[in-house]
C-alpha cells in the first residue's frame, strides 16, 4: 500500500490533491507543531488578476500541535473571507456553486478546530476532482519520534510498504529509517498544468479552488495526472 503524509493545508493546491490521488491512503499529519504564516490557515486565490491571500485567524501559541489549533473569532473575518472568495468566483463557471464552500466556512464554529475545517474543505475539493482516497489522522496512529522516524513509523502503523514523498524529501529524509521498516520511498514531482484564468500571465500554485472555479467538472481530474515518480 502506498501512503503519503502531509499536513492539512487550507484550501489545498493542485499538487497536494495530485499526491493524494496517486496514493492509497493520506495520513493527515496533525500531530506536529503548527507553522505560523504558512499554508495551514491560509492560501491564495486570484482576485482581479492578482494573487490574494484568504486567511483564517487562529489561536496557536508556540509549539501548539496542528490538531489543537483553534479558530479565533476576530471581528468580521468571516465576512471578509466570504467576500473575497465570492469575488474570486464571480464571473467563473463556479459562481452558482460557491455556496457549497461558503457553507463549510460558515459551519466552522468559533473556537473550532482549524484541522477539521481544512479537512472539510479538502474533502470537498478532492471530491470535485474525483479523488476517492481514504485519510487517517496521524494523531490516531501509534507512532513516535520526529522527522523521518515519525513518518516511517506512521507508514508502518498504517500498514504501508511504500511512502510517496514530496520533492523536498530528497534533502532531508533519512532513507535508512524507512528501509529498516521495509518501506520503499518514491519521490513525487508535480508538473503544474496551465488553464485559462482570464488573465495573463498564468499564475501557478494557487489553491485548487482557482481551477475548480474556472473549468468544467470533466476537465478537473486530468489536471492531477501530470507528475513523475522516481525511486530513492
Amino acid at each position: 500500500m502506498r501512503v503519503t503524509v502531509h499536513q492539512p493545508e487550507h484550501l489545498p493546491w493542485l499538487g497536494l490533491l495530485a499526491k493524494v490521488a496517486a496514493s492509497d491512503l493520506w495520513i493527515v499529519l496533525d500531530s506536529v507543531p503548527y507553522r505560523k504564516n504558512y499554508f495551514q490557515n491560509r492560501n491564495r486565490v486570484l482576485l482581479n488578476g492578482r494573487s490574494t491571500w484568504l486567511t483564517v485567524p487562529v489561536t496557536a501559541p508556540f509549539g501548539t500541535r496542528i490538531r489543537d489549533v483553534r479558530i479565533c473569532e476576530v471581528p468580521f473575518w468571516r465576512r471578509r473571507y466570504r467576500g473575497r472568495l465570492a469575488q474570486a468566483a464571480s464571473g467563473t463557471r463556479a459562481a452558482d456553486r460557491i455556496e457549497d464552500l461558503l457553507t463549510l466556512i460558515d459551519a466552522a464554529p468559533p473556537g473550532g478546530s482549524l484541522a477539521d475545517l481544512n479537512l472539510d474543505l479538502a474533502d470537498y475539493l478532492l471530491s470535485q476532482f474525483d479523488v476517492k482516497v481514504p485519510m487517517v489522522r496521524s494523531s490516531e496512529l501509534d507512532a513516535t519520534g520526529s522527522k523521518s522516524e515519525l513518518i516511517a513509523g506512521l507508514c508502518r502503523a498504517a500498514g504501508a510498504d511504500e511512502y510517496l514523498a514530496g520533492p523536498s524529501g530528497r534533502d532531508y529524509l533519512d532513507l535508512d529509517a524507512f528501509a529498516a521498516r521495509g518501506i520503499a520511498v518514491r519521490f513525487f514531482d508535480f508538473d503544474h498544468p496551465t488553464y485559462a484564468q482570464g488573465h495573463d500571465p498564468f499564475v501557478p500554485c494557487l489553491s485548487a479552488f482557482d481551477a475548480w472555479s474556472r473549468l468544467d467538472p470533466a476537465e478537473l481530474p486530468p489536471l492531477l495526472s501530470g507528475y513523475r515518480l522516481t525511486a530513492s
